[in-house]
């Protein structure tokens, strides 16, 4: 898919863009449930809480860390747990998960291309600046000129304005020289465009399309098919 003349910098999302943010989250509460003794199987159940309170953090109704907190209350059916026994067990999930990050195939040459071409490369995501920057790093993808720029420190999550605003002054450039792929309709799609930019829609292989996003609307399915002048 073609971005425009203008562009001066290509702005991916992370988790379900660059890398596989799903089968690592599988494989971490797959490994955590054997560790706590919890039946198998548990894989959806984690999706819908992950999704309902990650909504919420987007929303502005609970912090990042917050949400956290909950998930883990939520999932363990423990309402009980103190904030930091909470935080607690979580981080056994998160050592799970992080064991199992991988990029998926077409990242790391589709950053490579975007740089070689002179091309501003950020990284807009939703996810706490540690984590992220582990993550990349760990993936292969923190390659010289990618910007990380992790929206909890920005100060406001996708898809509220105030994130796409804060890492195009985090770039240098102006809405409409920028343009933003992501495999989330709300948050890399129809944010973006609202706040001036273009966007490229990922639909990758075996992905629903989002039920709010036209059937009309164009769909790349791989990294690979960008393209610039």
């Amino acid at each position: 898919m073609h971005s425009p003349a203008t562009t001066r910098a290509l702005i991916y999302d992370l988790d379900g863009t660059l890398v596989d943010h799903d089968a690592a989250a599988q494989a971490g509460v797959e490994s955590w449930c054997a560790e706590l003794g919890l039946p198998e199987g548990q894989w959806p159940r984690w999706q819908d809480i992950e999704k309902r309170w990650f909504g919420r953090y987007e929303r502005g109704e609970v912090s990042h860390l917050g949400q956290r907190i909950e998930r883990c209350r939520e999932f363990l059916g423990r309402s009980e747990l103190s904030d930091d026994e909470a935080l607690s067990l979580y981080e056994h999930y998160l050592t799970a998960y992080r064991n199992n990050w991988r990029a998926f195939d077409d990242a790391h040459d589709s950053l490579t291309a975007a740089l070689e071409a002179g091309l501003q490369v950020g990284v807009l995501t939703n996810g706490a600046e540690a984590m992220q920057l582990r993550k990349l790093d760990c993936t292969g993808l923190l390659l010289d000129g990618v910007v990380l720029l992790p929206t909890v420190e920005l100060g406001a999550p996708k898809p509220r304005p105030e994130a796409y605003q804060r890492a195009l002054e985090r770039l240098g450039v102006r809405a409409a020289e920028a343009v933003m792929v992501g495999d989330s309709w709300p948050n890399d799609v129809l944010g973006a465009r609202k706040a001036g930019m273009t966007a490229h829609y990922l639909l990758r292989a075996g992905i629903p399309r989002d039920p709010q996003a036209p059937a009309t609307e164009p769909v790349i399915t791989n990294l690979t098919q960008l393209s610039w002048d």
